[in-house]
């Protein structure tokens, strides 16, 4: 009977006080209008040595010669800036960094968008809209930097996953910029980080604060929030890469005339849920081989799934004027596609008006002792 009161009582509680009631309107997608879309793909392939490879595309409605290869040597000192424009956090690099940046921020003009460092931690910036972090207070300003800018600190300061993971809230305070050239949004970011064992975490913003996740398919692209992205591969329990060429339905038997029939069940679309679903699929059963060279060709392969020409889709950016002003579209393609060879210390890196790939390595720029930044051409 006791047992029966209390869950009477609980029933009653729930009923009066603890129940939440959401429109469909709350429910419903508040996605940012009049934006660029800035779409990615990010994951990792691994050699038959466990050997990582890390693959990923930029898609941007514009951008075309605005990204540049950045190079920081161990020891290079960087200054980021407080909310006030006053100094921030400065700390000297642990480790060399290599990195494709872009100015989109006003508090970093080579915001790294992508990049690796000599020890085999890699990551990439990765549009997601979500609420800002939370304000700081002028105590936090002078171990401040920008959210834009948390690529290059963990690339400068971390080696391993494991690192970040215990290190990432210790002596720095990250805060939320608007961005100009992102329509004002402040900081739109989630990132992938990786390492050289195969370490993978996804860092999202989440209640004003940094949440990190483990992430063991070692793929990201972008919203909704990455939770969301695995609980919906539970959709796809069915994907193999194994061919069912011949079955039957009732009494008619069936045979495929060609190869190929695995891939049907993956997503049609380019969007961001189609996208992660497919970087799982084609991540997990990349093939495997002993040569570095030979694995990063198979890496490209992989990424090819992923690029996106100009015109294949297009997204109305003004409406047609009465005074007969014809509407405008805009079209996302793949700006560049980077390749990154964790232990070796490679990047390969290829723009959309290019059918080769660039390549840059640290033995390259041992000799620098300061930043080298080459426009991206």
């Amino acid at each position: 009977m006791e047992k029966e009161r209390n869950l009477n009582k609980s029933i009653e509680s729930n009923s009066t006080n603890n129940v939440a009631f959401k429109s469909f309107e709350e429910l419903q997608y508040k996605g940012e209008n009049g934006v660029a879309p800035f779409a990615c793909t990010t994951l990792i392939v691994k050699d038959k040595n466990n050997n990582v490879y890390h693959g990923r595309g930029m898609e941007l409605t514009f951008g075309e010669g605005l990204s540049s290869l950045t190079y920081y040597p161990k020891g290079y000192v960087f200054q980021h800036l407080a909310p006030d424009q006053s100094k921030g956090l400065q700390y000297t690099a642990k480790y060399a960094v290599m990195a494709v940046t872009t100015p989109i921020s006003a508090f970093d003009p080579k915001c790294a968008m992508e990049g690796f460092n000599d020890a085999g931690l890699a990551f990439s910036l990765n549009m997601m809209p979500a609420p800002p972090l939370k304000d700081l207070t002028p105590d936090q300003y002078p171990n401040s930097v920008p959210f834009a800018s948390f690529g290059e600190y963990i690339l400068a300061v971390f080696a391993t996953v494991e690192e970040l993971k215990a290190g990432i809230t210790q002596g720095v305070n990250f805060w939320s910029e608007s961005l100009q050239m992102l329509g004002g949004l402040k900081t739109p970011f989630h990132f992938a980080v990786y390492d050289k064992t195969g370490g993978s975490v996804v860092i999202e913003v989440k209640n004003g604060a940094l949440i990190v996740y483990d992430n063991p398919t070692g793929v990201m692209t972008n919203g909704p929030e990455f939770p969301w992205h695995i609980e919906n591969l539970n959709n796809y329990s069915h994907m193999t890469n194994i061919e069912t060429v011949v079955g039957q339905v009732g009494d008619v038997k069936l045979r495929q005339p060609d190869s190929g029939i695995a891939t049907s069940v993956l997503p049609s679309s380019a969007t961001s849920v189609g996208r992660f679903v497919k970087a799982v699929y084609y991540s997990a059963f990349a093939n495997r081989v002993d040569n570095p060279d030979v694995q990063l060709a198979e890496l490209g392969h992989v990424m090819n799934n992923f690029d996106r020409p100009k015109n294949i889709t297009k997204e109305l950016a003004a409406p047609a004027k009465e005074d007969g002003t014809p509407a405008k579209y805009m079209t996302e393609f793949t700006l560049w596609v980077v390749l990154t060879d964790l232990s070796r210390g490679e990047m390969h890196v290829r723009l959309y008006d290019s059918l080769n790939y660039q390549k840059f390595t640290f033995e390259q720029f041992k000799s620098n002792t300061d930043e080298v930044s080459i426009l991206l051409k």
